[in-house]
């Protein structure tokens, strides 16, 4: 089972505009620079699940935020696995039984979830409903040390049976929570971190402190190509068009009129007395 992580303080250089990244994301994520990337990309995932999920909402022009939360729910995962899918050494896990996927990268597991629609202290965020799919994923997380009245531990991940995809996980994946507080105002704050799972009404046991994810300033911009026709003939695999040609008045043949076949250019007038 996945060990406790110590927290290193970072040593690395970084330049004045630079959001350092801590040592354990560089050691899940493979490297500095991979963890940058990925944390960067997370950053551009969640503005683009908001940009859409607004979006979504004001073209519904309903009062209800039900348009909102789903948009926002699905685009967490879809953005994420997005931005993250073309990196190298980066897997897409689909648990059995759960709708979207999940990326891998390194040995981390990031699992993005909204944790308020307020500006709410990160430490204080729960898993909302502790269903089958999260009880195995918490099995690549730390195992918590908070006992009971009765010394027992209310969620021991070594107890839990994973599916065949999450089981067919290499040894050593960690899981990385990424949570965030969203609104259909917008996105507020997100995190990313490691927590055990210290019960099963969802309340998490922080291991790693939640970090402040930096956002970019404006969403992906999006590219609409239009409807391309393949079975369009090219310019010069077109019909020959028809030219129509009209014969000559026979008076004009009698009296040996030379044939025009252009229109004489009309010449510009220079006064109004020109016309008469």
């Amino acid at each position: 089972m996945p060990s406790r992580f110590d927290v290193k303080p970072s040593t690395e250089r970084v330049g004045c505009m630079d959001i350092p990244v801590s040592a354990w994301a560089s050691e899940l994520f493979t490297d500095e620079g991979t963890a940058r990337t990925v944390r960067d990309r997370i950053g551009q995932a969640l503005v683009d699940m908001q940009a859409n999920a607004r979006a979504s909402h004001l073209e519904a022009d309903v009062t209800s935020t039900q348009v909102h939360g789903i948009a926002r729910y699905r685009g967490a995962f879809e953005r994420v696995s997005e931005q993250l899918a073309d990196l190298p050494g980066a897997q897409l896990v689909k648990p059995n039984g759960f709708q979207f996927d999940l990326v891998r990268i390194g040995n981390g597991l990031l699992y993005p979830f909204c944790f308020a629609k307020k500006d709410t202290n990160v430490r204080a965020a729960r898993i909302q409903n502790v269903w089958s799919v999260i009880r195995e994923l918490f099995a690549f997380a730390p195992p918590s040390e908070q006992a009971d009245l009765f010394g027992e531990y209310a969620f021991d991940p070594s107890a839990v049976v994973l599916r065949p995809k999450l089981a067919a996980l290499p040894e050593g994946t960690r899981l990385v929570l990424v949570p965030f507080a969203c609104n259909a105002s917008g996105l507020l704050k997100p995190y990313w971190g490691v927590a055990a799972l210290a019960d099963e009404s969802g309340t998490l046991e922080w291991v790693i402190d939640p970090e402040s994810l930096p956002l970019p300033v404006a969403p992906t911009p999006k590219l609409t190509i239009p409807q391309q026709m393949a079975d369009h003939p090219g310019f010069d695999e077109g019909e020959q068009p028809l030219v129509a040609l009209a014969p000559r008045p026979d008076a004009e043949r009698k009296l040996d009129v030379a044939p025009v076949s252009e229109v004489a250019p009309i010449l510009p007038l220079n006064s109004e007395n020109d016309e008469i």
